[in-house]
């Protein structure tokens, strides 16, 4: 039976909601990264892994079977299943009693979270209609921002007040509730409801090996994979290392640092984000090749003031309100606004070329792509260039080593830009023969 428009949008907002615990305490570490490093003695290369590829690794590999299963199975039973695993060892990590203890746990969140983020994606592109998904798509990534903001600000909070322990067990707990919220208030939705295809036919699913071929055949697909991957390196680097390039370089407290990087510059992001996945949606309309020209002009528009943010001098200093910062904030915040309009149309555009019954897998090669390759090696890239330029230039190491890797946005730029001329609507894939 179709769901209601009433309960598609509810099933969103829970969604949603869901999300924003999962990058919440996902993105926890990037905010305590200094006291966890100073308790443990660790490195940035050791703190780079520690978010990266402890975490990527497993989150990445494992959200293919998951998402192989979630085609198959019902998407929002494994979602629950999934946010619980992820809230229950979050908590764990506040009792970590050394470095590789809490390698092991995060490793362990990234198990749960390999079961929220490709199902959730899935489910919300068969409740929503073509011309109203990126805009969807823009509420659920908006998780993302939100749970940026709680975690710097909430976790930089109660990590200066009660330890940085605390803040893992405070944040993780919610999610328990909420995943019970999930499973018990909220529908399955059928698979290609608004689609061309019958739910009959979207029920011949292929594996992960045949869907990988399909979407590496169309060269559209192809270039956004790479483009993507580029992209997310940058992201995840900026993301992670933001708020320690403040407190070193500019010298300001991990509560400031927390502020400065959670309410300014994140809820650019949020703002530039449902605003772009409306103009991305309108555009669309009359051409769906803007799914992939707005992550262009997004990234385009984005590395200059991302530049202008790191390499701005630490003595200029502003004001609003009697509240002091530094000038560099105001780039940051514009390197948000529009550095923010490329995800939630580039998984659009993928969900688009597969058919329905493949949706779940298509989202969870995407987020391997990013997670290998931007998640894993973005952050981590960062402290071992910042750790070989430290004897050099000392605390400054970490502002050239983020300008290096933030370069990633220009070779994503020209993939996603290729990407756009070759774009493909949905039926493309299915009729791509595949070698044997």
């Amino acid at each position: 039976m179709p769901t209601s428009a009433r309960h598609r949008h509810y099933a969103l907002a829970v969604l949603t909601l869901v999300y924003v615990f999962n990058f919440l305490d996902r993105q926890l570490l990037a905010i305590l990264v200094e006291p966890i490093k100073a308790e443990f003695g660790a490195t940035d290369t050791q703190m780079g892994l520690l978010y990266g590829l402890a975490f990527a690794l497993f989150y990445a590999t494992l959200a293919i079977p998951v998402a192989h299963l979630a085609d198959r199975h019902n998407r929002r039973n494994i979602v629950a299943v999934a946010a619980t695993l992820w809230s229950a060892l979050t908590v764990a990590c506040g009792f970590a009693a050394n470095y590789w203890q809490l390698f092991v746990l995060r490793a362990g969140v990234a198990v749960g979270e390999a079961g929220g983020v490709p199902p959730s994606q899935s489910m919300i592109t068969d409740h929503y209609p073509p011309e109203q998904r990126a805009l969807a798509m823009a509420v659920f990534s908006s998780g993302t921002f939100i749970g940026s903001l709680i975690a710097f600000v909430g976790g930089a909070y109660i990590a200066q007040h009660y330890g940085w322990r605390m803040a893992f067990v405070v944040v993780g707990a919610p999610g328990i509730a909420l995943a019970l919220l999930l499973r018990f208030t909220t529908q399955e939705p059928p698979r290609g409801q608004f689609d061309a295809v019958s739910e009959i036919d979207s029920d011949s699913r292929v594996g992960f090996r045949e869907t990988l071929a399909q979407m590496w055949a169309v060269k559209s697909m192809r270039m956004t994979l790479i483009g993507c991957g580029f992209a997310s390196m940058a992201g995840y680097a900026l993301g992670y290392w933001a708020p320690s390039f403040l407190i070193r370089v500019h010298e300001v407290s991990i509560v400031k640092a927390g502020v400065l990087v959670g309410t300014i510059g994140i809820s650019c992001g949020l703002i530039g984000s449902l605003i772009g996945a409306a103009v991305c949606d309108r555009l669309a309309r009359e051409n769906r090749r803007w799914m992939l020209l707005m992550p262009t002009l997004s990234l385009a528009l984005s590395l200059p003031l991302i530049w202008a943010f790191l390499y701005w001098p630490q003595a200029s200093v502003s004001s609003v309100a009697g509240y002091s910062f530094p000038t560099a904030i105001w780039f940051f915040c514009l390197g948000s606004l529009v550095g923010s309009w490329w995800a939630a149309p580039t998984f659009v555009a993928v969900q688009e070329v597969v058919a329905p019954g493949q949706r779940t897998l298509a989202c969870a090669i995407l987020l391997f792509v990013m997670n290998m390759v931007g998640f894993g090696l973005g952050p981590y890239l960062v402290g071992a260039v910042s750790d070989f330029l430290a004897p050099e230039h000392g605390e400054l190491s970490l502002r050239y080593s983020l300008m290096i890797i933030m370069s990633a946005y220009l070779f994503a730029v020209l993939f996603y830009y290729r990407a756009a001329h070759e774009f493909n609507l949905y039926g493309r894939i299915a009729a791509t023969p595949v070698a044997a």
